[in-house]
Parts: structure tokens; C-alpha cells; sequence
């Protein structure tokens, strides 16, 4: 078989692992219309291209071109990720059954501090959505900027469960990305005069688990997901799109964490 056709077969074995084409594209910063060229066997990418594929879905190039036992490779490679999924979706099940969080659905704007850099400040947008009796989440982080400037392990899109437990709304989920790690917020609302939640989380980063300051707002009316997604990156704590109210949320959640990390380790 060709190096064409087999780049083809493995292309597509591995878009689904990252969601769908025009998000891959997108995330890769490659034209559509090439790349489904490549999912075809219609077109061989450049040297440029075949580095930035290879970065992107994370494999050599040796992988990238090679024949049927690479399918198996990847085929063996989806069934542990559909494995893990599947024990995740098993050890969340009782939540399902939880009763509903003091929290309307809709979109939301999540705003995240940055691990051991307090000038940067993550904006990652939130949809929380009724299912059946539970509520839902899927969050979004760091879709609207270069790769390289990401702190994060990959672009995220963790999707998950809401729960409240003794006035914490608590939201629990795994990205979909696939790398799989676990992610947990603990929001609760905020005396402000206009909505506001604030909190921690415990993220799982490139270096290992870390933890964040957070603080949630509904989104302006009007507002859509797509546009939303775009605002998804890092920004300094003076950038003008964040408000006054989320940099003193902000700096008080992170100054509350650091005592509370810092009295949890005391001898």
C-alpha cells in the first residue's frame, strides 16, 4: 500500500480521538480542504505539514505513514482510551442520580488563574445543560490561542457532571481530548450585586496536579458558544476584557488557597 494511502487510513483512525475535522483543522491551523485531501489519499503534506501532524496528534513519523500493523497499534490504542472512558462513566454513575445545583443552565465565562504565574489569567467558556434530572458541563480551554502558549497539557474539553454539596457546586469531569485526566471546580456564589461564583480547582497540567483560583459569570446575552470559544486563552491580569470584579475575585480566591495550602503542609 502507498505512504499516501496508508497516511490516509491512519488519519483517519486517530481524527475521531480529537473531535471532529473542522476542529482538528482548526486546532492545527491547517486549511480544510488540503487536510481532507490527506484523509483521502488524494494529496502527500509537506515537510511542514507532516511535523505539525505529527505534533498535533502526538507520533512519530515513522507511525504516521506506516502500514496495517500501525492500525492495530492505534485500533489497541482507542480501545484502552474507550476502556478508561467507560470506568470513568462507571465510577461517576451515582452522581446521575444527585439532585439538581443551585445553578442555571447556560453559558458561562470560567476564569482561571495560572499556576506560579499570577500575571496570567486563563478564560475558558462553560456550558452547564439539563440532562434528565442532572445537570451537565462541558468546558473549553485554550482553544483561541497558539499551542505553544497553552500551560496546559493539550487544549482542553472537559465534559462532566454538576453536583452541590453544603453550598459547594462542584463540577467534575474529564477531558475529552484525548489524555483523559481528571479535573474537579468548587464554586460557590459570591455577595456581589451581579452573579458571581468563585472558588478552586484541581487541575492536572503538564508538570502534574495543580491547583487554581477561580471565578464563574454568565456570559453577556446574546453571547454563542462559538464566539465564546474564541475568547478562550491566556491573557495578562491588566488586559482590559476582564473586568475589575474578576481580578479582585481573582486575587482573593488565590490568597485564600495559598493559606489554606500553606496550613495543610505546616508540621
Amino acid at each position: 500500500m502507498s505512504l499516501s494511502a496508508n497516511l490516509a487510513r491512519n488519519l483517519r483512525r486517530m481524527c475521531p480521538q480529537w473531535g471532529d475535522i473542522e476542529v482538528v483543522c482548526r486546532e492545527m491551523g491547517m486549511n480544510r480542504t488540503q487536510f481532507e485531501k490527506y484523509l483521502h489519499g488524494k494529496a502527500m503534506p509537506s515537510r511542514r505539514s507532516i511535523e505539525t501532524i505529527c505534533a498535533y496528534f502526538e507520533v512519530s513519523e515513522e507511525e504516521l505513514f506506516a502500514g496495517e500493523a500501525a492500525g492495530r497499534h492505534f485500533q489497541r490504542r482507542n480501545d484502552e482510551k474507550d476502556a478508561t472512558a467507560a470506568a470513568c462513566a462507571e465510577v461517576m454513575r451515582p452522581l446521575w442520580t444527585e439532585g439538581t445545583a443551585s445553578i442555571k443552565p447556560g453559558l458561562y465565562f470560567l476564569w482561571i488563574s495560572v499556576p506560579k504565574d499570577p500575571n496570567r489569567i486563563v478564560c475558558a467558556p462553560l456550558v452547564i445543560a439539563k440532562r434528565g434530572e442532572a445537570l451537565t458541563f462541558r468546558r473549553v480551554v485554550g482553544a483561541g490561542e497558539p499551542r505553544d502558549q497553552l500551560f496546559f497539557y493539550r487544549v482542553g474539553d472537559h465534559k462532566g457532571l454538576v453536583v452541590e454539596r453544603l453550598n459547594w457546586i462542584m463540577l467534575i469531569g474529564v477531558n475529552q481530548r484525548g489524555t483523559y485526566e481528571p479535573s474537579m471546580l468548587r464554586l460557590r456564589w459570591t455577595p456581589l450585586s451581579q452573579p458571581t461564583l468563585s472558588g478552586h480547582a484541581t487541575l492536572t497540567t503538564e508538570s502534574g496536579v495543580s491547583f487554581s483560583a477561580l471565578c464563574m459569570r454568565p456570559a453577556p446575552p446574546g453571547m454563542t458558544f462559538r464566539k465564546a470559544v474564541r475568547q478562550s486563552r491566556s491573557y495578562h491580569k491588566d488586559d482590559p476584557i476582564i473586568d475589575t470584579t474578576v481580578r479582585m475575585v481573582l486575587t482573593r480566591e488565590r490568597q485564600e488557597l495559598l493559606a489554606t495550602l500553606t496550613s495543610d503542609l505546616a508540621p
